[in-house]
């Protein structure tokens, strides 16, 4: 992937409307959006193979580019359309995409999903763009029908009603986006600024249940964070599903976005218990790294959400101890495991990651005389512009925890543990920070020598 700006955040929200971007689109949504009218302009230089994401430009009809005053039909070559005259002069383009038939055919979560007549597609399924990407900005402009709304993660341009803005190098996966009848509302937080889009769907939650859930998780997160990590989030919930809470994902490129889904039967009870919807927004204070194993990122929301619903209120100490002291031995390496970068299944990769960011969460500790842990590094990272609409190499991003740590405590771990199969004594652990299981949860030892230590993870 390419590297998505550090900045972006602020370029965009910044930037005069006026500055005209490299790619622009001007898209149309017929009745509930089946059919996009989508116009395109590119400046000169832009490459001139054009592309979509894998399997979609089956759904485009009539392409054309504008050449000599008069439009003439796009060819196709494989996966692409041909429109040499982009790479000189620049050019126009204009074409349809059918979006309800690819919603129902191809149903992936991250490229087309239809749910309950919600058509559900990031920009890079339904803007054709050139494959070799040129540096700059795109910019799409939407217009629905009436009854239909259109929402996307992608950060929205000050002044232009209905425009989105990125840098170019996060297209290819820039936030989710959707057509549909939504039910909406917007609530802030510290430092940004939410907008929950609640699908159709059966349920019997009501839409002030919803939010007064998504603005207790992004109140978490905000107060962990120091602030929401970016400006704005997209909350984007599919109700109907079985599961009280079910599957969530947060896609973050040119802006940030959640996607989660809400059972038919949920209720109050379900969402207070809910831990995915905190777990997804805490993905936003790291920044996307790209080709880095897994385990890195989803240790770290595996590892703080919990916390951040303490320091919140959201749960009890004793609550998140007993969550994080059962999670955290289905990490430990098993007969025959390697290190975790070649780890397989939930177990290992959520709760193997997780004990790599607590060891090194106590270990800071333990170096400043709890004068630091790993929140002060993370709030710092965020501070920086690290955050999860940007994407930074793994290098980049251990160089910035380390120097925001003062110490050397996270790059030798990570190899070490990426690498090896390494074992941790948590009953020695526990015992240390003064937690004892029991068959009623824990219990603490305020005279255990890392008593402190615990105290601070969780305080309010």
């Amino acid at each position: 992937m390419s590297p998505c700006p550090a900045l972006l955040a602020v370029a965009v929200l910044t930037a005069p409307a006026s500055e005209e971007p490299a790619y622009s689109y001007d898209v149309s949504a017929g009745p509930e959006a089946r059919v996009l009218e989508v116009s395109a302009r590119f400046v000169p230089g832009s490459g001139g193979v054009l592309v979509l994401e894998r399997g979609l430009l089956d759904f485009v009809d009539g392409a054309e580019i504008e050449a000599h005053g008069a439009w003439r039909r796009l060819e196709r070559s494989g996966a692409a359309l041909l429109a040499p005259e982009c790479e000189g002069l620049g050019c126009r383009i204009r074409y349809r995409f059918r979006l309800a038939p690819a919603a129902r055919e191809v149903r992936d979560l991250h490229r087309a999903l239809e749910h309950e007549g919600a058509l559900l597609a990031p920009p890079s399924s339904w803007l054709l763009r050139p494959l070799r990407a040129t540096s700059g900005r795109f910019r799409f402009s939407v217009r629905t029908a009436p009854g239909t709304s259109f929402v996307s993660g992608v950060l929205p341009v000050p002044g232009l009603a209905g425009a989105y803005e990125a840098d170019i190098a996060c297209f290819d996966s820039a936030a989710y986006s959707g057509f549909g009848a939504f039910d909406t509302v917007r609530f802030d937080v510290p430092g940004g600024g939410a907008e929950l889009a609640i699908a159709p769907g059966e349920r019997q939650l009501d839409d002030a249940a919803l939010r007064l859930w998504a603005e207790q998780a992004a109140g978490a997160v905000s107060g962990y964070f120091g602030r929401l990590p970016v400006p704005r989030v997209l909350i984007l919930v599919l109700p109907g599903g079985r599961r009280p809470v079910g599957f969530g994902s947060m896609l973050g490129s040119g802006g940030a976005s959640v996607m989660i889904f809400v059972g038919r039967q949920a209720g109050d009870q379900h969402l207070a218990r809910d831990w995915v919807l905190t777990h997804e927004l805490t993905h936003l204070g790291l920044p996307d790294l790209g080709g880095a194993p897994s385990w890195i990122e989803e240790g770290l929301a595996t590892y703080v959400e919990p916390l951040a619903r303490a320091r919140a209120g959201l749960l009890s100490e004793a609550a998140a101890w007993s969550e994080l002291v059962e999670g955290f031995p289905r990490g430990l390496p098993g007969r025959g495991d390697a290190g975790l970068d070649l780890a397989q299944g939930f177990r290992r990769i959520y709760w193997g990651g997780a004990l790599y960011w607590l060891l090194c969460d106590l270990e800071l500790r333990e170096r400043t005389g709890n004068a630091r842990g790993l929140q002060d590094v993370l709030r710092k990272l965020v501070a920086a512009g690290g955050n999860g609409s940007v994407s930074w190499s793994l290098e980049r991003a251990l160089d910035e925890l380390e120097r925001a740590a003062g110490e050397r405590v996270f790059r030798e771990r990570l190899r070490r543990m990426g690498s090896e199969p390494v074992r941790v004594d948590l009953a020695a652990l526990w015992k240390w920070l003064g937690i004892a299981r029991g068959a009623g949860g824990v219990a603490f030892d305020e005279s255990a020598p890392l008593s402190t230590i615990r105290r601070s993870l969780t305080a309010r």
